[in-house]
């Protein structure tokens, strides 16, 4: 009797180890990233005055940027490197997007490191010292473009303010565009 004990007290222990090992395996399927619903756009930047950032976007293929349609977005001033996040409303496609990188007239530089452009998990994404292979230059603003850092810096004229600004080009629009198909 007391074999037939042991015996039933084993089978139990094994059933319960073996529904345990069981859990765990479903437990280690790995959890699927929600993909946003939304267009974004993440910028990492070094910004050493706090600022104000803004994203202008239209849905017509033009550039006729206005703003009722902008998404502006706070920056900290510090000297280690931040994101900045737009997010468009759900129902927005935006078919040009132009940056602009702030309006405090005493910035002295703004130092753009990444951009990364989301639809849905679908995603673009190129180094600050691409910047102008996807922006038209602005001829008001100097820029330094360092390879080795990956980073384009925009520099203020000391003697006179000149907004931040640049437009895209046919090639980002290009890029936009397959995030969407």
């Amino acid at each position: 009797m007391k074999n037939i004990f042991k015996s039933l007290f084993i089978v139990i222990l094994l059933s319960f180890t073996s529904c345990k090992n069981k859990e765990n395996v479903t437990d280690s399927k790995p959890e699927e990233k929600p993909k946003n619903q939304f267009f974004s756009v993440e910028l990492d930047v070094v910004n050493t005055l706090e600022d104000n950032y803004a994203l202008y976007y239209t849905e017509d293929n033009t550039i006729n940027f206005v703003s009722d349609k902008a998404i502006w977005s706070g920056v900290k001033g510090q000297p280690q490197s931040q994101k900045v996040l737009f997010k468009l409303s759900e129902e927005i496609i935006p078919t040009d997007i132009r940056l602009d990188f702030g309006i405090v007239k005493s910035q002295k530089e703004v130092i753009l490191e990444n951009v990364k452009m989301d639809y849905y998990g679908k995603s673009f994404q190129f180094k600050g010292s691409d910047f102008l292979n996807f922006y038209r230059p602005n001829d008001s603003i100097k820029t330094e473009i360092d390879q080795a850092k990956g980073t384009i810096k925009f520099l203020q004229n000391p003697k006179r303010y000149n907004p931040i600004f640049f437009y895209p080009n046919e090639k980002l629009l290009a890029e936009i565009s397959k995030i969407y198909k």
